[in-house]
């Protein structure tokens, strides 16, 4: 019986936050455009740490096998420091990883689809963890890709590695 109440706990507030993102992106889309008759629907897509982390992963990895094509290619001593820089950076994030341990499920923001007046008519709507508006577009490719917060650690090892 406990597994069951705690169950529907948790069932009510994990709907209760979407229905609260949900709300606040209605609510930016209202503020920002002054045409809106009726909301059709919203869409809240959560974007975790690791979703992020994730992201700048393969972002690194994309890196590697161009610097990696480059030092094929050229064989110059600039190209082999540029991949040994880029493996490195690899490594340093699988690290972070390895040491978020669970914060890498929790949400570090919301994306959100919301349709307004009639179906087609798109509003993206990204939100930090709290609600509060991080973007708003009609323009796919304004779009953030990586929205919300990086894993605790990212932008240290980020100034360390990149000396700045």
């Amino acid at each position: 019986m406990k597994k069951i109440v705690l169950f529907a706990a948790l069932f009510v507030v994990a709907c209760s936050g979407e229905s609260t993102i949900s709300s606040r992106a209605e609510h930016f889309v209202r503020s920002t455009y002054n045409d809106v008759d009726r909301i059709l629907s919203v869409k809240v897509d959560t974007v975790t740490y690791g979703d992020n982390l994730d992201y700048r992963i393969e972002r690194a990895q994309s890196n590697t096998e161009f610097a990696a094509h480059m030092f094929k290619t050229y064989k110059g001593e600039k190209d082999e420091e540029g991949l040994k820089e880029a493996l490195a950076w690899e490594a340093v994030l699988d690290s972070l990883k390895q040491a978020a341990g669970s914060i890498l499920e929790e949400p570090a923001a919301y994306s959100c689809i919301v349709t307004y007046n009639r179906p087609g008519n798109l509003v993206w709507v990204q939100l930090d963890k709290y609600g509060n508006l991080l973007n708003i577009t009609k323009d796919v490719d304004k779009i953030l890709i990586n929205p919300g917060e990086d894993v605790p650690g990212y932008l240290e090892a980020y100034r360390k590695h990149h000396n700045l």
